[in-house]
């Protein structure tokens, strides 16, 4: 029986369509393989929706601005009432551009000379659905929200009573440049905000929340305000970092100098999320810094450390991410000696940084001639977010979340609210 050409040609045509499919599955399995080793999502923290309150609802923060000892002016841009704090008593209803004198005497609070038989009053709107809409015009400079006096003796403690939010507003600016990339300021917000929140009460004998300065957070009401740190804090609203289901401590610094430290290492308390961590540079913002011997033993004496003249220092050398004795994992110095004429000190690096007025502990120590010569890098304690670091991470393609999970490892973004 003969077969024809036709036939054969049929057939492999048939063969050839049913090989496709498994062609096509075998493509398919490739390339399900290879998407396999690219880093999951989950490699970034989860962002968490748990918020059951009013949209654009956020808790209030009391700043402590300053103490003054002299009458001040102010007023505000909405209908206010004054309030007794410790009775929470309605005292007075004003409107709007009400220009009012405060003082304090004998340890109540005086408006326009009248005394208002209490120690503690509250400025807050009519309407307290108005706080975040508030402007209170102190002297020229503006703030957020309301405020809270406190008369001691002759003397007032001013302050803000601030929703988070636009507490952060005052504190980015000031914080981290708002010409940086928006992934940075981002995270920065992230950070800030689980900062103030963590932190509340961190001033709680003195009557309010955080303080102004660099010990809680730079604050300048609502004086240097910025487009873009004010997106970063939109876009981020209500976000903090937990870890195990509690708000972490958050802390960050101007720059690592190439390597983040443990939080166990400067504080002598363990953070499993607070870990040393590598930069893409290394050696960043190096510094030096000169003493003479008798300069050098001048402020050690004024300190309460007497050991003499002093002589040299022992400590080994810097090398970043090693180890030694004195040095701690990322090369900090832990501890160091001081040898003196008549005696000699151990000192921690935490508490030569702070009497000597270093930017670091990152630092090698040598002797050039009659002087001691500190050569170091990085600014900060080293623990958390390097903000120096987050800008770089950001300008290679790191999202705001990359930034936050390189830095507190295996922690999680929240909504709170």
């Amino acid at each position: 029986m003969k077969i024809s050409k036709k036939f054969f040609s049929l057939m492999a045509i048939i063969l050839i369509v049913m090989m496709i499919p498994n062609t096509l599955n075998a493509k398919s399995k490739n390339k399900n393989k290879t998407a396999e080793n690219i880093p999951a999502a989950s490699t970034v923290p989860k962002i968490k929706i748990e918020s059951d309150k009013p949209k654009n609802w956020c808790p209030e923060l009391k700043i402590g601005l300053y103490t003054l000892n002299s009458p001040f002016n102010l007023s505000t841009n909405l209908d206010f009432s004054i309030i007794d704090s410790t009775k929470n008593k309605t005292l007075k209803n004003y409107k709007k551009n009400t220009e009012l004198i405060f003082s304090a005497q004998n340890n109540f609070v005086k408006i326009d000379g009248e005394n208002f038989s209490s120690n503690e009053i509250e400025l807050r709107p009519q309407n307290e659905k108005e706080l975040r809409n508030m402007l209170i015009n102190i002297g020229g400079q503006e703030y957020f929200g309301g405020l809270k006096l406190i008369a001691v003796k002759n003397n007032l403690i001013v302050i803000n009573i601030v929703p988070v939010e636009e507490y952060l507003r005052g504190v980015l600016p000031k914080e981290m440049s708002p010409s940086w990339n928006e992934e940075a300021l981002k995270a920065q917000a992230v950070a800030a905000r689980t900062f103030s929140l963590k932190n509340r009460n961190r001033h709680k004998n003195e009557g309010y929340d955080l303080c102004a300065s660099v010990h809680c957070q730079m604050y300048d009401g609502a004086d240097s305000l910025d487009e873009k740190t004010d997106e970063a804090i939109s876009k981020t609203f209500g976000e903090v970092l937990f870890f195990n289901g509690k708000l972490i401590e958050a802390p960050f610094h101007r720059d690592s100098g190439g390597i983040t430290e443990n939080a166990v290492d400067v504080w002598g308390t363990d953070f499993p999320y607070l870990r040393a961590v590598t930069e893409i540079e290394t050696k960043t913002m190096a510094w030096e810094k000169y003493f003479s011997f008798e300069e050098f033993t001048k402020i050690l004496n004024e300190s309460g450390h007497k050991i003499g003249d002093v002589k040299f220092i022992k400590v080994t050398n810097l090398e970043l991410g090693k180890v030694t004795n004195d040095r701690s994992s990322s090369g900090r110095v832990k501890e160091l000696t001081i040898v003196g004429s008549s005696d000699e000190i151990k000192l921690s690096g935490s508490e030569l940084r702070k009497i000597f007025g270093l930017k670091s502990t990152l630092f090698d120590v040598s002797i050039s001639g009659n002087h001691l010569k500190f050569i170091g890098y990085g600014w900060g304690h080293g623990v958390g977010m390097s903000q120096h670091g987050a800008q770089t991470l950001a300008e290679n393609k790191y999202s705001y979340e990359k930034i936050l999970a390189h830095y507190y490892k295996g922690t999680e973004i929240k909504r709170l609210y």
